[in-house]
């Protein structure tokens, strides 16, 4: 029997023997504070919550707090301090920035106060620049550095007037005026920072309006030499092409989608109303000419044309024979009478108007020609649509009169229709189908169990339920269990205190005799009820060790188990073993040698 006694102690290991140990320690060391803890534990809870508070407002009054400028405006800190502590404003600093913070709701006082007293944020100094009373002997240069930045400063703050932008910064490089006249001579340039404002962004016509903006500001500089780049360093100015004007329908893909979005409001126009919006698909294609073209024609005609005529006419009357004298002028009669011979066949007009049968003619014409010719100058401008694809799908649950398909008469209707509702032109390429096809049914919705969402999400609260559970059992409740004995704050623990210390007053001499089998308040006999006499119906009383000063205490069970009464069969205790050996294995050894004492007569 002294073996069996000692094979409990002996099996466990040597490190759960001191753990055990230390832990009867701490539970015959700190019943006192353990009965202090118990007292405090409001005042902890107490002190908890005041603590979570406390940190709440802490954060609620850090969050409430705005900066009074931006981050980018340039405002003197010191003056900003001095007058809030003047006005007892209470302020903090930004570790990172530095920005001085206030109260939200003292936010717009502050601002007013500072205005009031002359701190404002600082622009970019302007042409003011220029104003001040310079002495004496101040060279060009630096009049021409002056007027620069005084220039660069209006244009930042022409800059800062977009709703978009949130600071800005010019750098400007103005060429030198010369008297000469020089084929490679320098150009002014320009180069623009801007800070857009968070979750912003410059369209097409704003980047044109700022370049514009800036090379209408300073003289000889082309739109093309100015530079727009943002704070993250992309280059706005290379979006938007101002070398012939500025066009922003035409700039990149604008074009196409603005003639696909008017083809897709027009078919919705004119389908929607009689088939439905779920009753046809549509697509349209829009093929668009970016390229700009600058013509000029010139035409002539098919036949000349006189544009100019002159004509000229010499007559020579009474012409005297002149001449040297010789064998010609001295002619004989037959040569006079041939002369009178001619002179006879001139008319009678003639004869009366000229009186003179000696008469010379001359003329001379002259006629210009030239054909028709017409000069036409073209200019195409971008986003030239050349070539338009519509396809529109008909659903035949939507066909006229309840038919089960859309017929081919039905069918060119709508062809005819759309045809002519988007000015298709078909010597440009433009085509048109219509087809019918049947839509595939609405899918039914499915029930809320079944659907992935609700799976997902009550599978997700279901898991967080295990784990909290499982949690509070195999962590917090053992750790709870244990804080609890080692504080000598076990329920069964107290019990057995105040049984003890109701016996020894009632018989200081001798203690009541308790055995592991024996429930709680028997003397021996039979079990008391469960629910009359008052202790008697709570679990086990094992924390009291037998008179005999041989056996070792029987450290107080965790569980309210209800044991069997004396006398039990074996098989009843076997099974209360078991259920001892799975819920406190490191006792069953102390139960098993208290009912080995007793069944040797070793029990007091």
């Amino acid at each position: 029997m002294n073996e069996l006694q000692t094979v409990p102690t002996t099996a466990a290991p040597g490190w759960r023997q001191r753990l055990d140990g230390l832990m009867s320690g701490l539970g015959k060391a700190a019943p006192a504070a353990g009965a202090g803890l118990r007292g405090a534990l409001p005042l902890l809870g107490l002190a908890a919550v005041v603590t979570a508070l406390v940190l709440m407002l802490l954060w609620r009054d850090q969050a409430g707090y705005k900066p009074v400028f931006g981050h980018q405006e340039r405002v003197p800190t010191a003056d900003v301090l001095s007058v809030l502590d003047a006005e007892h404003i209470p302020y903090r600093l930004h570790p990172d920035s530095g920005q001085v913070l206030v109260a939200e709701s003292q936010l717009g006082k502050a601002r007013m106060l500072l205005a009031a007293k002359g701190v404002v944020a600082k622009l970019p100094a302007g042409l003011e620049l220029m104003d001040r009373n310079d002495p004496l002997g101040v060279s060009q240069f630096v009049q021409d550095i002056r007027f620069r930045r005084g220039l660069e400063g209006e244009l930042a703050q022409s800059m800062m007037a977009l709703d978009a932008v949130e600071s800005a910064r010019v750098h400007l490089s103005i060429a030198r005026s010369s008297s000469f006249v020089l084929n490679d001579g320098q150009k002014s340039s320009a180069s623009v920072v801007v800070t857009l404002k968070p979750g912003r962004s410059l369209s097409h016509e704003q980047i044109a309006a700022a370049i514009n903006l800036v090379a209408g500001s300073v003289a000889n500089l082309e739109p093309s030499r100015v530079s727009l780049v943002d704070q993250q360093g992309s280059l706005l100015s290379s979006r938007v092409d101002l070398s012939e004007g500025f066009d922003g329908t035409a700039q990149g893909n604008e074009a196409q989608k603005r003639v696909q979005d008017e083809v897709r409001r027009n078919v919705h126009e004119l389908l929607a109303p009689v088939l439905g919006e779920q009753n046809y698909r549509l697509s349209v294609t829009a093929e668009v000419n970016n390229d700009r073209v600058q013509e000029t024609r010139e035409q002539y005609g098919d036949a000349p044309k006189v544009t100019n005529e002159a004509t000229r006419e010499e007559q020579d009357r009474e012409r005297i024979a002149l001449g040297i004298p010789g064998s010609l002028s001295n002619r004989p009669a037959a040569a006079l009478a041939s002369a009178a011979a001619s002179a006879s066949q001139v008319g009678p007009d003639d004869t009366a108007g000229n009186g003179n049968s000696n008469v010379a003619r001359k003329n001379a014409s002259t006629r210009q020609y030239a054909y028709d010719r017409s000069i036409t100058q073209v200019r195409k401008s971008r986003g030239r649509l050349e070539r338009l694809s519509v396809a529109v799908l008909l659903n035949t649950a939507a066909a006229p009169g309840g038919a089960k398909t859309w017929s081919p008469e039905d069918v060119a209707k709508v062809e005819r229709l759309l045809n002519d509702g988007l000015g298709m032109d078909k010597t440009r390429g433009d085509k048109l189908t219509v087809s019918s096809l049947a839509f595939p049914g609405a899918p039914a919705v499915e029930p809320w169990y079944q659907q992935r969402d609700t799976l997902v999400d009550v599978g997700g609260w279901a898991a967080g339920a295990v784990a909290a559970l499982l949690g509070y059992l195999l962590i917090a409740r053992p750790l709870l269990r244990m804080g609890q004995h080692a504080l000598g704050m076990g329920p069964a623990k107290a019990r057995a205190d105040r049984r003890n210390a109701d016996d020894r007053r009632t018989d200081p001499g001798q203690g009541p005799e308790i055995t592991p089998l024996q429930p709680l308040g028997s003397s021996g006999g039979s079990p008391a009820p469960v629910g009359v006499g008052g202790p008697s119906a709570e679990a086990p009383a094992l924390g009291h060790a037998p008179a005999t000063g041989r056996s070792s205490p029987v450290m107080p069970l965790l569980e309210n188990y209800e044991l069997p009464p004396p006398g039990s069969p074996v098989d009843v205790l076997v099974d209360h073993l078991k259920v001892l050996a799975a819920k406190e294995p490191e006792r069953v050894a102390e139960v098993v040698k208290q009912w080995v004492q007793k069944k040797n007569g070793r029990s007091e």
